[in-house]
């Protein structure tokens, strides 16, 4: 089976230490795959700003 069995030796306050933790670091790695995929369709409608739009219109 891929569920893993449960850990008997850890004890509450050690588990709620380590979720508070991840908690607390945040979601800095969707943040940043977030920004770096606004960027590039920033990038891109810019680049069809200049090379479709401009030409046409002059």
């Amino acid at each position: 089976m891929l569920n893993s069995p449960p850990l008997h030796h850890r004890d509450a306050e050690t588990e709620h230490r380590e979720v508070a933790a991840a908690v607390r670091a945040g979601p800095s790695g969707a943040v940043t795959l977030a920004a770096i995929a606004t960027a590039i369709v920033v990038a891109c409608w810019f680049a069809f700003y200049l090379f479709v739009f401009l030409p046409r219109g002059s």
